[in-house]
């Protein structure tokens, strides 16, 4: 170890380790939202679909994700991975949540959007493919039929 002022530098790790991140060869896997959907995914009013998604989060950022129908987004679900609430296996990083189709829901096409959030509540961003920050989302859809 050396030691330069403030400065203290471990010998070569420190160095290799500062030249991967400038040029960008030290990846760290961003979370990822994969797979969204609703099973089934064609239902008739008073039905049960269940709403699901697969985390992919190797760092541990994630700890809410959120499902929600675009066209009426007062309806909004809390996921889980905890095999309750139509969540099937615990731990599977399948996240999940069982609901019924209301009754008065009228026929067609509803899409939702998943977003993921980290333990202080905020929206976990991710480098998009120019680089730019975007939020961690998904999309799916389900048909509702009489």
């Amino acid at each position: 170890m050396i030691s330069r002022g403030n400065v203290t530098v471990c010998g070569v790790a420190f160095v290799g380790l500062v030249v991967a991140l400038i040029t960008g060869c030290a990846t760290m896997k961003q979370p990822a939202l994969v797979d969204a959907k609703l099973v089934p995914a064609k239902v008739s009013p008073g039905e049960e679909t269940v709403v699901q998604v697969k985390l992919v989060d190797p760092q541990g950022i994630v700890s809410v994700v959120v499902a929600t129908v675009r066209e009426y987004p007062e309806i909004s679900f809390d996921l889980n991975d905890s095999g309750e609430y139509g969540d099937a296996v615990p731990g599977d990083s399948i996240w999940s949540y069982a609901m019924e189709v209301p009754g008065e829901a009228p026929p067609g096409e509803y899409n939702w959007d998943f977003e993921a959030y980290d333990a202080d509540g905020n929206l976990v961003k991710i480098a998009g493919e120019g680089g730019e920050m975007a939020p961690l989302t998904a999309e799916a859809s389900v048909e509702i039929l009489f």
